[in-house]
Formats: C-alpha cells, structure tokens, sequence
C-alpha cells in the first residue's frame, strides 16, 4: 500500500507472526537511468533477509520500462515482481495505469511478456474485477497476463470504481480461478484480496470462490497482530491480545526501524501515521493519535508515549477517553485517498 509498506512496516508483519509473504509500496516505471540513483527508490525497495520471501510492485504501462524496472528490483531483492493493475485513485487513471489497465488486455500481455523475459524471478499481476461494473473483463485481462508469463493472479474482487467498505464479489475470484486452472491447471495460485480482514471472509473467498490464498492490506494497517489472529481462528485456536507492555515495545521498536530508513527527523514525521496500529481498541487513542500527529522528535515521541502508557497502566483515563477501533483512512485527507488499496 502507497505510504506504508516499507521495509519497517513488513519486518513488523514478520515479526508478529502469521503473515507469509510481503510486498513493498509500488514502484513507478521511470527508466533505467533513474533506479538506484534516487532517495525514493532506495526507501521503496530497501530489504532485508529476515523479511524474505518479498514481492515488489510495478506501477507503469510502457512495456520497456516496465521491463527495466523490473530487473531493477530483480537486483535489489526482489524474490517475486508484481504489476499493478488495481490501483484505483485518480492520477493513476490519468496516466493510464493501475485499474485503467484493466481496459487494455493486449497491453497488459505485452508488459508481463517483456517483465517476463527480463528477469528470471516469478512475475505476477494484481488486478481488479474490471474497470467499472460495467467493464468485468477480469477473465480477458488474468488470460493476456497468465498467457505471457504471469505465475500468479491476485484479484482484487472488486471493480475500480468500488471503494473499500462495499461488498466483494466472490463469484468474480470464482470465475478467474475456473478459468485460470482449465489454462495452467488446478495448482495455478488464484490470490483473494479484498476485505480479507475477517476469517469469516477468507472461509468464502476459499469455499465460494476456490481462492488458494489470501491477500490483506489496509486491516494489518491499524492491527499488526491480524494475521497470527486469522490463523488462529481458522484453525480453531485461541486468539492473542496483547499487553500494554508489547504493545508499546513493538511501537518503539517500529519507530527505530522508521529512523533508521528514513533519518531521525522525517522518520518522526512519517512515524505519526503508524503510531496508533499499537494502540487501536484501548482508552483514549483518538486523543493519543491526535497529539501524535504532533511530534517532531524522538523525545517528543517518548514524551507522549510514557504519558499514554504510564496513565493506561495506572488507570487513569477520563470518561471520554473512549476505547474505540479508528480506521486507518477515518480522516478524509490526501494521503488517505492515496493509500486506497489497489
């Protein structure tokens, strides 16, 4: 997801536990002479082994440079290279990207066939059920793709003008994976993504539309322990809640990881956006995500952290410091709109 998925972001996945494989913020198809020569690429590609398996994301629609960005994050360590066709916001429209995509099959075909042909490691697509509800060609796009190289199909079970909260379509996944497996076989990976946040909604995506794996983005965001969580469910296990001391070890450990990718001072800045994934669900975390969002450095961050925690420890919260579950995207600003998971 755009603004989040950094490295620091998925070693945390990891470190919680039950999520299998990770996947970077996408990276736009700009040409060769510019990858590994900028900040922005360094951050949106930087890894580590302890991460790994790691999927990276093309963002483009030119067949040569999507290529070339390919072999670049087949260099920086990318194990799988993914292109977007999903991503569903304005200016990726406009430049005929992301979901826009989901119009042109034939182009489709012909970027996965030069990604293909430039790296050795596995290429797969993200896309949606359509352009609109009007357009459901997701049949039409998943066969160019998978028939020029694509190994993997990740369906987003929804058509680009569809936001997140409305109902995914499970008969769509259903139908791409029929079609998949009467063109590769029954083992070709036909990935749930959508809504994926519930294990209610992941029995469904299985047994109504036969996906054989799942995809979650912005519900990890606001609960790190979603995926250990899930699995506990599905196979009948207690789920974990943690405590106020894991909680805020895992926030400080998330802010270090941010410092260290980005520098003390825009780490912090960045670090705002993150803060309240550790503290959703207890007493007065709109008013902790609200003084966060004002913190400028590291002994600012400590500062606001020992007073939630310390007051949460010792009782003390006012009757309106409600325990509420905020949305990562309950703000209505640019960055929300641009984060919508493709």
């Amino acid at each position: 997801m755009a603004g989040f998925t950094n490295v620091a972001f998925r070693l945390i996945a990891k470190e919680v536990g039950g999520c299998g494989l990770v996947a970077s913020e996408m990276v736009a198809a700009i040409g060769p002479s510019q990858h590994g020569q900028n900040e922005r690429f360094r951050v949106l590609t930087q890894n580590v082994e302890a991460e790994k398996p790691l999927a990276m994301q093309v963002y483009g629609r030119e067949p040569a440079l999507c290529a070339e960005t390919a072999i670049a994050l087949d260099r920086a360590g990318a194990d799988i290279i993914d292109l977007n066709c999903g991503c569903p916001v304005k200016k990726a429209k406009q430049s005929g990207c992301g979901v826009s995509l989901m119009k042109e099959p034939e182009q489709v075909g012909r970027i996965i066939k030069a990604m293909s042909e430039a790296t050795k490691k596995p290429v797969t697509i993200k896309m949606r059920l359509g352009f609109n509800a009007e357009n459901r060609n997701m049949i039409e796009v998943a066969t160019a793709a998978v028939e020029n190289g694509a190994q993997a199909v990740f369906v987003h079970a929804r058509t680009g003008e569809s936001k997140h909260g409305t109902a995914v379509d499970f008969s769509g996944i259903a139908e791409v994976k029929q079609a998949m497996t009467a063109l590769r076989g029954a083992q070709f990976p036909v990935i749930a993504n959508g809504s994926m946040d519930t294990a209610e909604a992941i029995r469904r995506a299985k047994d109504e539309g036969g996906a054989d794996g799942y995809q979650i983005g912005r519900a990890a965001c606001g609960d790190p322990w979603l995926f250990r969580n899930l699995i506990a469910e599905l196979t009948d296990q207690p789920t974990y809640k943690p405590n106020f001391a894991e909680r805020r070890r895992l926030l400080e450990r998330h802010f270090d990881l941010v410092c260290e990718l980005f520098g003390e001072n825009r780490g912090t800045r960045v670090m705002r956006k993150y803060t309240f994934f550790y503290c959703n669900g207890l007493p007065g975390v709109r008013k902790f995500r609200d003084r966060f969002c004002r913190i400028a450095d590291r002994s600012a961050f400590y500062a606001v952290v020992d007073d939630f925690f310390n007051n949460l420890s010792a009782g003390r919260y006012g009757e309106d410091d409600i325990a509420e579950h905020l949305s990562l995207f309950d703000r209505g600003d640019k960055e929300s709109d641009e984060a919508e998971e493709a």
